[in-house]
């Protein structure tokens, strides 16, 4: 039996994911089809679930409901959208049809419960433990039978993994060091003021894996989408955009222009919500497989004696939509104030949260000399370190690169410039002929 206040909450629900399609993973989070009481409004649900991404109008959405079977044309669809007011709060509306939800599924469970307990020689301990772990799934909205699995449960994704290449970047010793950006990870890109850490990953890293075939979504809350572009460009040509004619910037935008790049235009702070509405969308419509995230503390809103909780929240969550997307997402992060200038950064340097070295899979450190012979240069050498790979297939250690300022890019100082950190796997003894030219300054290389 159909509950009319509940009826309200569903129409009130629907109506403000008709209107405002661009807020529909807030709408539906945390619900499911099966949690209206009308099978109508379920049928409406259900499929604006799967338009997501691809943007729906009322005639689409009517005529996609009548070839499931359900008469509803757009005047009926518009009644819903008079439920919907800008600036609502739609969480005591979710509540009300969770809760009616549940108290279905408790009603059916008794039901069956009684008619198990009527049949000759029934079992009752049996029926009253089935009937506990189900009230305990209801308490905890979730169903247990869906999350204890067997390990047999797993053999075929073992066996046949999906996504499971990782994304290679071209430079051949970071890739055989870390062994590539691996699906269902996040990874942490550190470094000092000035090192290059939105230069490298927001710029540089987006534009080759991009030239690879991996589509990029960039969210970078420090460089807007013209000065990424502009820096590409300087990728494309090899020299300062500002040496360039106007049809040579035409055609490094020409070029740009064909890569799969997708890019988050919201300069300044936004909230985690839009922030994964985003990104869903994204990866659904432009099937995204690397999101880059410049920076961490750009999108988290918290009290000043609150950054540790938000941060620690944040990143299980950005965890959280890498695995359920099966994708990669880089965060580049501030590290705190160094004591000492011109210096790598170490994970003890990670700026607010313990969570920053514990939850990320990889943590990189870019650095790069500061002195003035070296600012001078055209070119100069760039470490980056992997200071954390969770997955055996990769390894910590570092890489030397070099850096050309005219084109912005990054390419490798050649062979032998990987080294696997004391220790660790992979990295037993090497001789002397194996190992890179000796370094001597203070902070720098072998530091």
């Amino acid at each position: 039996m159909e509950n009319r206040d509940n009826l309200e909450s569903e129409k009130v629900l629907l109506g403000h994911l008709i209107r405002f399609p661009e807020r529909a993973w807030e709408i539906m989070d945390g619900l499911e089809p099966e949690d209206f009481s009308s099978s109508k409004y379920a049928a409406i649900f259900r499929v604006a679930t799967d338009f997501l991404g691809e943007g729906f109008d009322l005639v689409k959405l009517s005529n996609t409901l009548k070839g499931l079977g359900w008469q509803m044309n757009r005047s009926d669809l518009l009644e819903l959208v008079q439920y919907a007011f800008d600036g609502m709060d739609l969480s005591m509306y979710k509540r009300e049809i969770k809760l009616e939800s549940q108290k279905r599924s408790l009603a059916h469970y008794l039901n069956i419960t009684f008619e198990e307990i009527k049949k000759p020689g029934s079992d009752l301990p049996s029926i009253y433990d089935d009937l506990q772990k189900k009230l305990l799934d209801l308490q905890a909205g979730i169903r247990t039978d869906k999350i204890l699995k067997r390990p047999s449960d797993f053999r075929e994704e073992i066996l046949n993994p999906k996504n499971s290449k990782p994304m290679l970047t071209g430079l051949e010793s970071f890739d055989k060091l870390l062994g590539g950006l691996r699906t269902n990870e996040i990874s942490v890109l550190t470094g000092e003021t000035a090192s290059g850490k939105s230069t490298f990953g927001a710029a540089f890293l987006a534009y080759i894996l991009s030239q690879r075939g991996h589509p990029i979504l960039i969210a970078s809350f420090e460089m807007k989408p013209p000065m990424i572009q502009r820096k590409m460009v300087q990728m494309v040509m090899g020299r300062p955009f500002v040496d360039l004619s106007r049809s040579e910037r035409e055609q490094g935008l020409d070029f740009i222009e064909q890569l799969p790049l997708h890019f988050i235009d919201a300069y300044g702070q936004i909230g985690l919500k839009e922030l994964k509405g985003a990104i869903f969308r994204a990866r659904k419509q432009f099937k995204i497989d690397l999101v880059v995230l410049d920076h961490l503390h750009f999108f988290l809103k918290y009290a000043a004696d609150h950054e540790r909780q938000a941060i620690d929240s944040a990143l299980v969550e950005i965890k959280t939509w890498a695995m359920q997307l099966g994708i990669h997402i880089l965060i580049v992060v501030h590290p705190t104030k160094l004591e000492t200038e011109n210096r790598p950064v170490r994970m003890n340097d990670l700026k607010g949260s313990s969570g920053l070295k514990q939850i990320p899979d990889n943590i990189f450190s870019i650095w790069r000399p500061r002195g003035e012979d070296d600012l001078r240069k055209p070119q100069g050498e760039v470490v980056l370190y992997i200071l954390k790979c969770r997955d055996d297939s990769g390894d910590e250690g570092k890489v030397i690169l070099t850096f050309d300022k005219r084109s912005q890019s990054y390419s490798d100082s050649g062979p032998g410039f990987a080294r696997p950190a004391e220790g660790r796997k992979g990295s037993g003894p090497s001789s002397p002929s194996s190992r890179p030219p000796e370094r001597n300054w203070v902070n720098g290389y072998d530091s």
